[in-house]
């Protein structure tokens, strides 16, 4: 950094002609050589927060693979649960099936001659008129 204030004392003490322009125009190269060295502090920050910022996006991008892969595999693992939930629902309602029809096909007989007899016992006597 240049030292302004230095440059400015030692000039202030000397009177030469023209000591009011040169004074003005280092007053300016000053201002510019502070504005530049304001410029490179701004740049270099920049710089480093654009690093920063790339830094915390590769592992964003790591942690957001990561995350699929692992809701891939959670995918994977329900769908393999549903399709065994299924195959034994499948089973069980093939076992309920076959037992409903063999109990339909052992008793149906039975309920049947049940019904018949009740209906004869219920049938009214018939009076002949001859």
């Amino acid at each position: 950094m240049i030292e302004g204030t230095n440059i400015r004392k030692q000039r202030a003490s000397a009177h030469a002609p023209g000591f009011e322009s040169e004074q003005t125009v280092e007053c300016i190269a000053l201002a510019g050589a502070a504005a530049i060295e304001r410029l490179i502090a701004e740049r270099d920050l920049l710089s480093r927060r654009a690093n920063s910022q790339q830094r915390d996006l590769v592992a964003l991008n790591a942690i957001n693979e990561n995350l699929r892969r692992c809701i891939a595999l959670v995918r994977h693992n329900y769908l393999e649960l549903g399709t065994k939930i299924l195959a034994q629902l499948e089973q069980f309602d093939e076992v309920i099936g076959d037992a409903t029809r063999d109990r339909i096909a052992t008793e149906a007989p039975n309920d049947d001659a049940n019904l018949i007899a009740l209906a004869h016992r219920l049938k009214p006597k018939t009076i002949s008129t001859k």
